[in-house]
């Protein structure tokens, strides 16, 4: 079983479980991944807050809305528990 990260330590989106509530600290990505991003209103210092997962996918929900993260982009995602 695998623990889930300490309140305060930085860790990929990857990582996240079901439930977890999660700022965005950084994007480890080239430009096009970071444009991609914001377009779809994932900004630095934004609260996530994951939904669901399957496999390295993910839902996660901030705001009203709801989008569907890949494994590979949310690899590049650095984030903290909230």
């Amino acid at each position: 079983m695998t623990k889930a990260p300490l309140h305060g330590h930085i860790f990929s989106l990857s990582n996240a479980k079901p439930g977890d509530y999660v700022r965005v600290i950084d994007v480890k990505a080239g430009k096009l991944l970071k444009k991609r991003l914001v377009s779809m209103g994932v900004l630095i210092n934004s609260r996530l807050h994951v939904i669901q997962r399957r496999g390295g996918a993910m839902v996660v929900g901030f705001d009203a809305s709801r989008i569907a993260i890949g494994s590979g982009m949310s690899q590049h995602i650095l984030v903290r528990n909230v």
